[in-house]
């Protein structure tokens, strides 16, 4: 028998409580030590944030006189001063639900919950300030402070009942299709291009009966069509929309992130878990009549098309540059599909490869005034999620979800490309 037992590692959830906790105790340290300090003291805190909001904001603040540059900040001094206020127990707010959250029950009790201590705490902090030199306890302080946390909490709540409701089929699936005219002096005749990204093994009959009517000449898939654990499984939805592709128009198929078995890389508590896609896995896609590029190029009709893989489980994530040098240098039509657009500008953009179609981004989740909020392997504010860039590469925002976080602003697409040949 060993000497001691090993220890238990804490589960996941265990530490994220644990951080949880963490950022709610120093969110609430950060509160106390801002009320602590006195009227002038406070006043001229504030004052500093004033100043920085209003340069950020006001891009001819530096050309103003001091004078104009004074009342400026006198101006905006109490409304940015509330909003500091509302965003400080706006987070603590998150931060408790999310906590409660990590329990399971309705989330509506806990929203309730959450509010409820941000009151107290709010009227803590009001008391808390009485005690200090020159400031006083405000019962409309403890409102705004209270919006803050009903605002954060109320989006937090927002997202999980949407999440909810998908989860059971109760939303319905907005879906376009997108069409793009490309003009090329390389295309040899007319041809109508399909691409078909990101389905994550959802429900194919939409997107399918978009392609029916649209009639095109090619298909392209440019990766995570299904998840790593779905390929084992022959009767998943992605096997037969190959089978249904494959019958309506030559397909291609080439793997992203998720077939890989690459999908955690963005999250700090996991770890990616490449795995080599099996020979039975290669056999089965062939049988659906699809031709899977991994890595690899191939002939047709005056084409040459290649697919690239996905390179996250790489020392860096970044594709086959061997494989897309020897592409480029190929005569015809050059199509790639390379399911990660930021791959464009630095690997792609610089070789003579006539037109990349990619995925990925999932238009960026969100999309607010035309721009993505978020995307894997580009962060906030992505630049490279949706529509065409320099007519050489088309991004689409995918076919399915398959994160709990809501699209907003951003159907799910099938894009169409009408490749059209120019004259010299």
């Amino acid at each position: 028998m060993p000497l001691q037992k090993k220890l238990k590692k804490p589960s996941k959830i265990t530490v994220l409580r644990i951080v949880l906790a963490i950022l709610i105790i120093l969110n609430m340290t950060a509160i106390f030590l801002f009320s602590e300090q006195t009227g002038a003291q406070s006043n001229h805190t504030s004052s500093r944030v004033t100043t920085f909001v209003v340069k950020l904001f006001v891009w001819d603040f530096e050309e103003l006189t001091p004078t104009e540059q004074a009342e400026l900040i006198h101006a905006f001094h109490p409304p940015i001063r509330k909003l500091a206020h509302m965003a400080e127990f706006g987070l603590l707010g998150v931060l408790i639900f999310a906590f409660l959250l990590t329990w399971k029950t309705h989330p509506v009790r806990y929203y309730a919950e959450s509010l409820a201590a941000v009151f107290l705490y709010a009227c803590s902090d009001e008391w808390h300030q009485s005690l200090t030199d020159a400031r006083g306890p405000q019962f409309s302080d403890v409102l705004i402070d209270l919006s803050g946390a009903i605002l954060g909490c109320s989006c937090v709540l927002l997202f999980l009942l949407l999440a909810q409701a998908k989860q059971k089929g109760r939303l319905p699936i907005r879906m376009k299709t997108t069409h793009y005219r490309i003009q090329s002096a390389a295309v040899p005749s007319a041809l109508r291009v399909a691409v078909i990204a990101d389905l994550h093994g959802e429900n194919y009959e939409t997107p399918y009966r978009i392609l029916q009517a649209e009639r095109p000449d090619l298909i392209l898939i440019p990766g995570d069509l299904m998840e790593d654990a779905q390929l084992t499984d022959p009767n998943v939805s992605g096997y037969e929309l190959l089978r249904l592709c494959a019958a309506l128009a030559p397909t291609y198929y080439s793997l992203g992130n998720h077939e890989i078995g690459c999908y955690h890389s963005h999250n700090p508590l996991r770890h990616p878990t490449p795995k080599p896609l099996a020979g039975e896995i290669r056999k089965r896609i062939a049988k659906t009549g699809a031709v899977l590029l991994d890595n690899r190029f191939i002939r047709h009709n005056g084409l040459c098309i290649c697919g690239v893989r996905s390179g996250i489980n790489g020392e860096k994530n970044e594709p086959d540059t061997a494989l897309l040098k020897r592409f480029s240098n190929q005569s015809g039509f050059k199509l790639l599909l390379c399911h990660h657009p930021e791959y464009f500008v630095p690997f792609v953009k610089k070789l003579p490869i006539d037109l990349t179609v990619s995925g990925h981004a999932h238009g960026g989740q969100w999309r607010i005034f035309g721009r993505g909020v978020y995307a894997p392997g580009q962060g906030l504010f992505p630049k490279y999620t949706a529509g065409v860039l320099e007519n050489r590469c088309v991004i689409s925002r995918g076919l399915g979800n398959h994160t709990r976080i809501p699209r907003i602003f951003n159907p799910r697409e099938v894009v169409i490309i009408d490749l059209e040949p120019k004259k010299k």
